[in-house]
Formats: C-alpha cells, sequence, structure tokens
C-alpha cells in the first residue's frame, strides 16, 4: 500500500465511552420494581410463560458455556456478548491493515442491519426480565439515535436483536501508517435491575468506520476516438448518479473537435482490481496518443437546469454547458467542499507507466488552481499488478470547493500503453454543527469557599474548556452570587480568550475545532462583609443559541476577621523622587475592611540597611503626628506617610513597604509597596594646582594638573572641554575621565598648554568645563588664568646636504637658508658662521651683518655662500647661528643654531682607474683614452655621469676632447665594473704647434654619482712633428727682449697718463663729486644714450666649458695677440694684390654659411665656425 502524504499526527478523535442515558436506566428498574410488587399469583403466571420463552424468542442454549464454568455463577448476570454489522442483502465492507488484520467499515448514506447479542449469563433456570439497548454515538459525544428491546431469559439463554440504521456523516480516516481507524460507537446496554449481580459487562462499544464514498468506476461515458465505431465504455445514463465522464481538450483548455472531445479515456473490463471494468488512455496493445490533454471527469448527468443537490449526499455540483454539449446531456461537475471536511483521504489503485514528459494526475481544482496527485511519479507495476495508493486530501483546498478529475496529458515525443486507473474511495471526518464540552475546573466541590471580607486570595475558579465539536463555536459565560447586594460594587471577573471583556457577562472569542480555552471565573469578597452563607453560580452557555452547556454552584461562606486595606491614595509609581537626603510626603487611605473594630499599628520596612540606619518615615493625621489609630466597621481616613532618604545613597528604585498592623487581638498585616526613586545626584568639585600661571611663547609644553572631586551619589565620567583663545592650542590630556567614585572620590586630568611660538604678550582666560556623561545638564567650571610676556626666539633651519656630494676646489655656490622669528614681537638679527677652516660661509644682502625685522611667526630666506678647499675631503658642518638684537638690549640674549652637513670629496662608493700613459706622435679623430669604473657599493646601483675636466693644458694643444656618448650616463649595478672611453681630436697643425719636442699633459676625467664624486686624470704625452734641434732658443731670447721693451713703453705711458690727470684735475672749476658706491645705481633709458645690444666677438675664457668642449678650440686662438691698428690694417689690404670675397672663403665642416656684409668684425673663421650659428640665432630674434 502506497501514501502520496502521510496524515498528520493522529488527532484525538474519539473520547472516551460515554455514559448511557441514566434517565433510561432509572425509567426501567422502576419498571421492574412495580413487577415485584404483583401479586404472586401474577408472577408465578409470568414465570410459566417465561418457561417456553426459549422457543417464542428464538433463543439458544449456550451448551458450551455451561461445560466451561468452573466457578460458582451468579444468579442473573446480563451482558452484551456481541455487535455485528450487515446481512445477507448487504454486508460490511472490508479493509485490510497493514499488518493484515480485517477492519469493516460501512458507508455514509447506506443503511445497515446492527445485531446485538444479549446473554444472561447467570445460573438461574428462572426467567429473568432486562431491557436492552442500541446507542449509536458520535465520538464528538453526542446520541445520534437509541433503539431498545425487552428481554425474558433464563440463565445461559441469548437474545439476538436486530436493527437498522442508515449513517448521515463519515466517521473514518486513515492514519499515517494506512491503519483504518475512527469511526461512529456502536453502544449495546443490558439492564437487569436491581437482580443483575454484575455491571461491569452490562455495557459494550464498537466503533465502526464510515467511509464517505465507493465507486468501483464500473460505469462511465466515453467516444469513438479510434474511430473503430465501437465505444469504449459503458455509457449507461443515470440521471443525478454519480458517474465518470471523459473530455478531451487542446493545449489553450478549450474542448477540442470531434471526435477528440470525449478524450481518450476508455474502460477497460479485463484484469480489474476492483468488479469488471477499469480505465486506462490507450487501446489494449497500443500506446496512447500524442500531444493529449484528456480529463476524466466525477459528475452526474441531470434532467434539469441546475445542479442542486440531487440527493446523492455530495452537494451541489457545477454546471459544465461544454461537456453538456458534447453528451447532448446537462452534466454537472461534482464539487466537493474543504470546509466540510476534518480529514479527507482517496483511496485508488493503478499499474503501469508514461512516457517521458507524460503524466497521468489526479486534479482538484478550485477557481484555477490546481492541487495534483501525480501517479506518473508513483513506483507502479508495470506486469499488471495493482498498488494501493492513498492521497492525504486534508489540506487541500480546506476553504473553498473544488471539482475532480483524472487528468492525462501527453507531449510528441515516446508513449507507452500509459496508466491503468481503478476504484475511487473516500475515507472522510466530516465536520458536524453539534459539539460537546469538556469542563474540568479546580473547584473545592464538596467542600465550600471559606473567605474573609476584603479576602486578599479571593476564590478563582479555573476551568480548561475543550470544544469536542468539528466546528468552531463560541460560548456564553455568566457567573453571579446570591447574595444580591454584592453584585453593585462589581465583585465578579471573568478571564477568557477574549481579552477586551471582564465582567461577569461574556461572550468568549472563537474556540476552534477540537480546541481549549482556559477561563478564570473570579470572585471578590466585599469589604466590611458580615459573617454569612451564600452560592456562587457559573454557567457555560451556547454563544449562538444561549443554552446551557455547563452549569456549577460553588457554596461560599463567610467568616468573622479583622482586615483593613492600606492604599495610595493617588496611585503612582514611583511614589516620590527624593535626592540623598531630601523628604517626600505620601498620601496614604486606611479602611476598615473587616468585621471588626480594631486599632491599626503605623510602620515602614526599608529595602536595605543603609535605609534602615540612616532613612526616617513619619505619619501626620490631620497634621499630627501619630504611631496608630482606632478605626470602627467601614472608617476610610487618610493619612501621611513622611520619608526621607538617606544622605549617602546611590541612584535607583527602592521598595519601601507602609505597614499598618493589627493591635491585638486583631492579627492582620496591611502592607503597601512604594517605590522610592532616588536620582543621579551630580556634585563635582574642580581644583587647578595653579589658578595664574605666568609662560613664554616658547613652544615648550606646560602642565597643570586638575584635581575633579566626585561629591553625588553615583559613580559619573565628565566630558572636558576648553574654552580659551584658540592660538594658544590648550586642551586636555583626555577629553573623558573615568568613572569617579561617589561620596568624595577624585581623579587627576592634566591639562596641556604648548605654549607656541608667537602669541601675543598679555593675560589670557583659561576655562575647563566638566560635563556629566549621565546628566548633559550638569556642568562644572573652573577658570585659570594665563599671563604671557614678551618673548624673544629664534629657529634657524637644519639642512640636509648630504643627498649631493661636493667636490674641494668647486666654484662657491649658494644656498637659502631660513631664519624664523619664533617670539612674539618684531626681531632683527645678527648672522654668525663656524665651520672648519677648510670651508668658506658668508651672508649675502645683510645689513651690518643683521636681518631685517621680521615679523612673529613669520621667516626670512637669507642667501648664503659656501665653498670648499681644494683639499677639502670627508663630511663638513656649517653652523649659522642667529642672535636675536632685542634680547640683547634686555640683557639676555637670545640665539639659534642651523647647521647644514656636506659630503666633500670622494666617499669610496666609486673606483676610477686611467689607463697607462698614452702616446701620440700622429693625428687622429678618435683617440681612445680607456678608464675603467667599478661601483663599490654592496648593494645598490647607481646612476653615473661622466664628463671631461676642461681647465687642463692639453685642450690649448687638441681639437676635442669628448666622452663616448653611451657613457656620459649610465646605470652601474652594485659591484660592477664599465669602461668609459675618451675620444680626443688631434691635427697635425696640433702636433706642428707644440713648444717643445716631447710635452706631457694631464686629461681628468671626473664621474659623478648621487653618492659619491672621483675625478681621475689620464697621462698623454704628445710628439711634436717637426722637432726642434737641441742649442739656443734664439726664439725665446727674442721673445725675452721685447718684453722687457713692452714694459719699458708700458711705464713711460703711464707716467704721461699721471701728469695729464694732475692737471686736469687742478684746473677743474669745481671739486668731482665722490662716488662711493654704485649699488643703488639704476640704468634708465630717458638717457637718450640707445641700448640696443650690438653684436660683438664672444669672449673665450679658457673656463668656457662650451669652448673647450667637442667644437674644439686651441691654445693659440686663445693667445693670440690683439689685433693691430686700424691704420696698419689698412695699409695691409692696400698691399693685397686681390680682394678676397664671401664666396672665396672656404668654409670648415659644419660651418654656417657666412653674412653677405662678411664675418662679423673682430671675427675669425674658427671663431664663426663654432659661434657663428648663435650669432644668427641671437640677429634673428633681434
Amino acid at each position: 500500500m502506497y501514501f502520496w502524504t502521510p496524515i498528520g499526527e493522529c488527532v484525538d478523535f474519539f473520547p472516551e465511552t460515554f455514559t448511557p442515558n441514566i434517565l433510561t436506566r432509572i425509567r426501567y428498574r422502576m419498571n421492574l420494581l412495580i413487577m415485584r410488587m404483583l401479586s404472586p399469583i401474577f408472577v408465578l403466571s409470568i414465570m410459566l410463560l417465561m418457561s417456553l420463552s426459549p422457543l417464542a424468542m428464538n433463543s439458544n442454549l449456550d451448551e458450551s458455556s455451561i461445560e466451561s464454568a468452573t466457578g460458582p455463577k451468579s444468579l442473573i448476570d446480563f451482558e452484551i456478548t456481541s455487535i455485528e454489522i450487515g446481512n445477507q442483502t448487504r454486508d460490511a465492507s472490508e479493509w485490510t491493515q497493514p499488518d493484515g488484520s480485517i477492519v469493516e467499515y460501512v458507508m455514509r448514506d447506506e443503511t445497515i442491519q446492527i445485531n446485538v447479542t444479549f446473554t444472561q449469563a447467570g445460573s438461574s433456570g428462572q426467567p429473568a426480565s432486562a431491557e436492552g439497548y442500541l446507542q449509536i454515538w458520535h465520538p464528538i459525544g453526542f446520541i445520534i439515535a437509541e433503539y431498545n428491546v425487552s428481554m425474558l431469559l433464563s440463565g445461559f439463554q441469548s437474545l439476538k436483536a436486530s436493527f437498522v440504521w442508515t449513517p448521515s456523516s463519515a466517521h473514518s480516516a486513515l492514519d499515517e501508517n494506512g491503519y483504518l481507524v475512527g469511526g461512529i460507537i456502536l453502544r449495546g446496554i443490558v439492564d437487569g435491575g436491581l437482580a443483575d449481580d454484575t455491571e461491569s459487562n452490562n455495557e459494550l462499544d464498537r466503533y465502526v468506520p464510515v467511509a464517505m464514498w465507493n465507486d468501483p468506476m464500473e460505469n462511465g461515458f466515453c467516444g469513438d476516438v479510434d474511430g473503430d465505431s465501437i465505444i469504449d465504455c459503458t455509457n449507461q445514463l443515470q440521471a443525478n448518479v454519480p458517474t465518470w465522464v471523459g473530455a478531451g481538450y487542446d493545449s489553450t483548455g478549450q474542448l477540442s473537435n470531434d471526435p477528440d472531445s470525449y478524450g481518450h479515456w476508455r474502460m477497460d473490463d479485463s484484469l480489474s482490481e476492483d468488479g469488471e471494468n477499469h480505465w486506462r488512455v490507450s487501446r489494449p496493445g497500443a500506446n496512447y496518443a500524442s500531444n493529449r490533454h484528456d480529463k476524466l471527469w466525477w459528475g452526474w448527468f441531470t434532467p434539469f437546469d441546475n445542479c442542486n443537490e440531487p440527493g446523492h449526499g455530495l452537494g451541489n455540483g457545477g454546471l459544465d454547458s461544454a461537456v453538456s454539449s458534447n453528451y447532448g446531456n446537462n452534466f454537472c461537475k461534482v464539487r466537493l467542499k474543504g470546509f466540510d471536511f476534518l480529514t479527507l483521504q482517496l483511496v485508488t489503485n493503478a499499474w503501469g507507466e508514461m512516457g517521458a514528459g507524460d503524466q497521468v494526475r489526479l486534479e482538484a481544482e478550485s477557481g484555477g488552481q490546481g492541487e495534483f496527485f501525480n501517479f506518473s511519479s508513483q513506483q507502479l507495476s508495470t506486469t499488471g499488478d495493482w498498488s494501493q495508493l492513498v492521497w492525504n486530501m486534508s489540506e487541500i483546498h480546506e476553504s473553498a470547493e473544488y471539482t475532480l478529475a483524472f487528468r492525462f496529458d501527453s507531449n510528441s515525443s515516446f508513449s507507452s500503453p500509459g496508466i491503468q486507473i481503478d476504484s475511487f474511495l473516500l475515507f472522510a471526518i466530516e465536520k458536524v454543527p453539534e459539539y460537546t464540552l469538556d469542563f474540568d475546573c479546580n473547584d473545592p466541590l464538596p467542600n465550600s469557599y471559606l473567605v474573609v471580607p476584603s479576602d486578599p486570595n479571593p476564590p478563582s475558579l479555573y476551568c480548561k474548556i475543550k470544544n469536542n465539536g468539528y466546528i468552531d463555536i463560541t460560548l456564553r459565560l455568566y457567573t453571579e452570587v446570591t447574595n444580591r447586594s454584592w453584585m453593585y460594587d462589581f465583585p465578579l471577573r471573568i478571564d477568557s480568550n477574549n481579552q477586551v471583556d471582564h465582567d461577569n457577562y461574556v461572550i468568549s472569542k472563537v474556540i476552534p475545532a477540537l480546541g481549549y480555552m482556559d477561563t478564570w471565573f473570579n470572585l471578590t469578597i466585599p469589604d466590611a462583609s458580615g459573617v454569612q452563607d451564600l452560592f456562587w453560580d457559573v454557567w457555560v452557555n451556547d454563544g449562538v443559541t444561549n443554552l446551557s452547556k455547563e452549569y456549577v454552584r460553588l457554596p461560599v461562606s463567610v467568616m468573622p476577621a479583622y482586615s483593613c486595606k492600606l492604599r495610595q491614595a493617588t496611585l503612582q509609581n514611583p511614589a516620590a523622587t527624593l535626592e540623598p537626603g531630601a523628604s517626600g510626603v505620601i498620601p496614604m487611605t486606611l479602611k476598615n475592611t473587616g468585621n471588626q473594630v480594631a486599632t491599626w499599628n503605623f510602620a515602614a520596612s526599608f529595602p536595605n540597611i543603609n535605609w534602615v540606619d540612616n532613612a526616617e518615615i513619619k505619619w501626620m493625621y490631620d497634621g499630627i503626628e501619630v504611631s496608630n489609630l482606632e478605626l470602627a466597621l467601614t472608617d476610610d481616613i487618610t493619612i501621611d506617610a513622611i520619608i526621607t532618604a538617606p544622605s549617602q545613597v546611590s541612584p535607583g528604585t527602592y521598595p519601601v513597604t507602609l505597614l499598618a498592623s493589627g493591635m491585638s487581638p486583631a492579627q492582620y498585616l496591611a502592607e503597601w509597596q512604594v517605590n522610592i526613586v532616588v536620582p543621579i545626584f551630580s556634585d563635582l568639585t574642580i581644583e587647578p594646582e595653579v589658578s595664574n600661571l605666568v609662560a613664554p611663547a616658547d613652544d615648550s609644553l606646560r602642565l597643570i594638573e586638575i584635581r575633579l572631586i566626585n561629591d553625588g551619589n553615583s559613580p559619573e565620567s565628565f566630558d572636558l572641554t576648553i574654552q580659551s583663545d584658540w592660538k594658544l592650542g590648550i586642551e586636555m590630556n583626555t577629553e573623558q575621565t573615568f568613572e569617579i567614585d561617589p561620596f568624595g572620590g577624585d581623579s587627576t586630568v592634566t591639562m596641556l598648554l604648548p605654549m607656541p611660538y608667537g602669541i601675543v604678550n598679555e593675560t589670557y582666560s583659561v576655562i575647563v568645563t566638566a560635563t556629566s556623561k549621565t546628566n548633559a545638564q550638569y556642568q562644572k567650571s573652573a577658570q585659570i588664568l594665563l599671563t604671557v610676556p614678551q618673548t624673544n626666539l629664534v629657529e634657524v633651519e637644519d639642512l640636509d646636504m648630504l643627498e649631493e656630494v661636493f667636490r674641494g676646489g668647486d666654484d662657491p655656490r649658494t644656498v637659502n637658508w631660513r631664519i624664523w622669528n619664533r617670539g612674539n614681537v618684531p626681531d632683527s638679527f645678527e648672522i654668525s658662521f663656524d665651520h672648519f677652516t677648510d670651508v668658506s660661509a658668508s651672508a649675502v644682502g645683510l645689513n651690518s651683518g643683521k636681518t631685517p625685522y621680521i615679523l612673529p611667526g613669520d621667516s626670512y630666506n637669507l642667501t648664503v655662500r659656501y665653498s670648499f678647499a681644494a683639499t677639502t675631503f670627508g663630511d663638513r658642518t656649517i653652523s649659522m647661528s642667529a642672535t636675536s638684537v632685542l634680547s640683547q638690549t634686555l640683557g639676555s640674549a637670545v640665539s639659534g643654531t642651523g647647521e647644514a652637513v656636506f659630503q666633500v670629496g670622494a666617499q669610496g662608493w666609486i673606483t676610477l682607474n686611467p689607463p697607462a700613459v698614452l702616446d701620440i706622435n700622429e693625428k687622429g679623430t678618435d683617440i681612445e683614452v680607456i678608464f675603467t669604473v667599478k661601483n663599490e657599493h654592496p648593494t645598490d646601483a647607481q646612476l653615473l655621469r661622466a664628463d671631461i675636466e676642461r681647465d687642463s693644458d692639453i685642450f690649448f694643444n687638441i681639437i676635442d676632447a669628448r666622452v663616448e656618448t653611451s657613457d656620459q650616463n649610465f646605470v652601474l649595478e652594485a659591484q660592477a665594473t664599465r669602461q668609459i672611453t675618451v675620444y680626443l681630436t688631434v691635427t697635425d697643425d696640433n702636433l706642428r704647434n707644440l713648444d717643445e719636442n716631447i710635452m706631457n699633459f694631464e686629461l681628468f676625467l671626473e664621474v659623478d654619482g648621487d653618492i659619491d664624486k672621483v675625478s681621475k686624470s689620464a697621462s698623454v704625452n704628445m710628439f711634436k712633428l717637426d722637432p726642434i734641434e737641441e742649442g739656443p732658443d734664439t726664439g725665446a731670447i727674442a721673445g725675452l727682449a721685447g718684453n722687457i721693451l713692452f714694459i719699458l713703453v708700458g711705464l713711460v705711458l703711464l707716467i704721461a697718463v699721471l701728469v695729464a690727470t694732475i692737471r686736469i684735475m687742478r684746473s677743474a672749476s669745481s671739486p668731482l663729486e665722490e662716488i662711493s658706491s654704485f649699488d643703488d645705481y639704476e640704468y634708465t633709458q630717458n638717457s637718450g644714450f640707445n641700448s640696443d645690444p650690438l653684436p660683438g666677438a664672444p669672449e673665450l675664457p679658457s673656463a668656457d666649458k662650451v669652448a673647450n668642449s667637442m667644437y674644439g678650440g686651441s691654445k693659440e686662438l686663445f693667445e693670440q695677440p690683439p689685433p693691430p691698428p686700424l691704420e696698419a690694417v689698412e695699409k695691409e689690404e692696400e698691399l693685397e694684390e686681390e680682394v678676397v670675397t664671401v664666396e672665396q672663403i672656404e668654409l670648415p665642416s659644419g660651418a654656417p654659411p657666412i653674412p653677405e656684409e662678411g664675418l662679423p668684425e673682430g671675427w675669425t673663421i674658427e671663431q664663426w665656425q663654432h659661434y657663428g650659428q648663435a650669432w644668427i640665432d641671437q640677429q634673428n630674434q633681434e
């Protein structure tokens, strides 16, 4: 057996056996008593007739019972021997349980015979009369039907009485394991009167499940879809009888065209599970059709135009006009009501399989929403063995109506013979309108409630009410007492599932089927109630009809007692809010609620020892302090309780119990608890270590410790803020304190005063404020006065020049060296330097060695010129000191010093090795001089730059020297070595013009890196082409004589100039203006002087790196004598035989063309070769 969805947890639909109608029993027992009072003759006559009763009653003597008796038997002992159902005409149906046992069940709306066997199991040979009953009970607890029979049986005789009953509602279910459970209770009862010795066997119950519907699917309707002129269905039309009707649909849900409009469902009369016929979607031996959407509807044909309930018990249906038109009769679909069932299970049988993507399903459709049981997904036999399948439909469309149909869907792919279906059995538990209640209460019956006036623990009747029915219900709850005077003060209250109604008459909210409701019936005893006995009545009635369901009467006895009631006059929580040591008044009322006169003492109970020792309470009545008062019956007074909180108490809520205790003989204590709230009480003291501070603005941090004392009642932390001139930059070492203990606890914080440079000399107010973290409204402040005097301070910048390496002997350089006035007044500073003797440093632009006045906080960039001697090597430091001028006038010089650190000379990170001595005895354009360089750094690569030092005398004797382009800049890895090639260009003229036959020159190569500089020279020997023979040097002698002559002529000219100057000075009409300085001299264009620059022959100093670069140059060029006087030039030109034109001048390679007007005045061809292009560019710019 297969289950599609197991039933949920088993619900107890079947309460314990219900007691039979007791009134019926009493009625028959009274009849027996009357019988015994008849005359002996009448009794004897009856007994003679009873002796023949076995024949008359068609009863049997149970011989086996007689033979098996082993003990003494009662004379009269009636019992119910058995309850059987069914007869030859209609027997009960059978269900096979999973364990193989058989359970009988009956069908709803089908009449069934019930046979009850009554037996007189006693040993008396005399006939005894009894009344027999068959009661049919619903498991909810109400009686459905009752039958009775009278009998007169002797010992061991029995009577089988037959009764006919038609079930009107289904009550059956399959549990999660497939067991059939539930059912209507058939209860047999026998009443043998007082003579019946044993009553334990006078009743017998049997549960009989009642199924809702059983259809073996033997009849149905379809058409001739396959065209063989045979309709494969019974098509026996029976009006208003549910049957199965086929219909075919296309993919849109519309009825297909004839003959497919009938669908492909058909009947098969071979190998059915239940009866002769079953249903399938293909012909025997063939596969089903493709692209089909066919349904087998459950419904009925009707001759009427509506689908009202015709008597089959399934309710109203739904008319399907399309199917009706197809079959020519009105067709109504069965519409099951989901809301009519507590549980519902469908049992059917199937076997076979479907092709991929095809399905056979049972569809429950409501409002376009379908729920399905898919036969295709079940593990079915494919060889004809039927499988029993169960679909639990209990939760299918629970609150709606729905139709049922077997649905066949196929696509265009593979097909098969399909799945075959047989039988249609519904087990259900239908909802019925009747219900019963379980009313379980904690009443003290048979005893009564013992109460006192104003009982502090009044009676409260708790009842757990269970709805045994299958429908939702409401109840009317009512309670009252027999003393009507109590009802005026509303002493009764009902608490139920109705949360908004609590008086003595309440209509409950819905109690769901099989659900519970907790209910409390509460009784309040009025104040000063006299000693009395009364009754408390409770009713539980139906919420709609108001018919009584349950009733309880409870006795209540009021006892004599002393009591009073102590209450706040006005309810409020907290009753008072008191700061430490504060007092508050709490108005109270005291009422004598007992039925005796008594005197009451006043007191209070405090929450802890601190309150006990340090708090106070006073009771004031009419302005007089009292400790007790006497109250007569029903007296009700107002009295004030005055509470004073301890002086040291932490914040919080403190319960204080106010007491009124009876003075003997009144043994009663009334109490009322009030809550006293002690709020957080903030009280902070701020104590700085100094309140006046004098400190210069020298950028030196000052600290002021501040002590914070918490005199409040709670550990508190505080936010700290500073109010002061923002330029002071004052702040606290923390923005928030840690928690400070209450009642005098302290903490220390520190104020940080950075005293920044430049703060104006005056007195400042500094306010520190502490704000409570707990109560932001509480703040406490303290003031500190800070006085800043005149401050003279200077700061000199430190220069780190170590990123560059300097070479000793280089030209002086300059650097900007910054000086800051860190004081708070404008000031000037004297500058001085300190350094080694091989270092030179001086300031540029000072006035008497002083800087201009610098505003506070400003700086001045001082230009410093520095250089290093040629022999300087290693780290060097230049210290520059600046001394405040104003501070010297105050008698306390203030100065600042800064240092500049340099690296001078080689540092050992580069090794440069020159080649061997190079001999040059012939011309060449690329004579190689190869140096070797190595990076000595252990880990870092270096970017190196190589160039020729041009101060060497060799450049007067060669055309050019240049470094190979690829060797001018390169990266050399750590510990790597490479060569640097220098090319020399030497002409024959260079060699021919040598002063000596052999001349030695040093060619210096400089290699610079970021962390080191090195310079090495290569030795070069140059040989004269035409050596001079050894002997007296006539040229030298002639030159010496010329020099002596030149000096003599110069002395004569000098004397002449001096004489002329003296004469001019003496003849001057006024003295000359002495010009002591040209520093302020400025040239102005309005002098009439034409300032347009005129091109002239450029100077070629020996240190000019451009002139001595690869463009060439020679010593002869720079040592040429000055040009001769103009007259001599003119005479030489006149002597020339031919005038040389521009076109006739032969230009060297690379020289620009000569202008038409010729070379600039004083220029030579060699100068034009190297600088002609620059002269042309200058003329174009002008």
